[in-house]
């Protein structure tokens, strides 16, 4: 009985080790190049921002200097305000943002709590 209580502790214990380095890796923070994935243009659920227009030179700046501390998530993005390309989605909201991107191997999806001033609005109804 008691080489099987040890065999239990040794699982059990095995299994908690198991999950929280699983928790750690995927707690871990992610900065993301976000240059890799500028197209010409973005689409949105308004239409098309070109280059050269304002709205597209604000998301370029605002993804500059938000290109770090991103965090793993696992949660299906609502419906909102976003931009899209072939290998990234940046589903905006007022307080946060949600990126879906493919790194040329797997697609990933992480968000971040942020002040999304400059790039958020509202999808108008067609």
């Amino acid at each position: 009985m008691v080489k099987f209580l040890k065999v239990i502790a040794y699982v059990l214990f095995g299994g908690v080790v198991i999950v929280g380095a699983l928790l750690l890796w995927f707690d871990r923070s992610k900065d993301i190049d976000f240059t890799v994935y500028h197209p010409d243009p973005w689409v949105t659920c308004n239409g098309k921002i070109n280059k050269d227009s304002v709205e597209y030179a604000q998301l370029n700046k605002w993804l500059q200097l938000n290109n770090s501390n991103w965090q793993n998530y696992v949660a299906t993005a609502a419906p909102g305000y976003f931009y899209k390309s072939d290998d990234i989605t940046i589903h905006v909201y007022k307080y946060g943002v949600v990126v879906n991107y493919y790194d040329g191997q797997n697609w990933s999806q992480v968000q971040k709590s942020v002040d999304t001033k400059g790039i958020y609005d509202v999808c108008k109804s067609s």
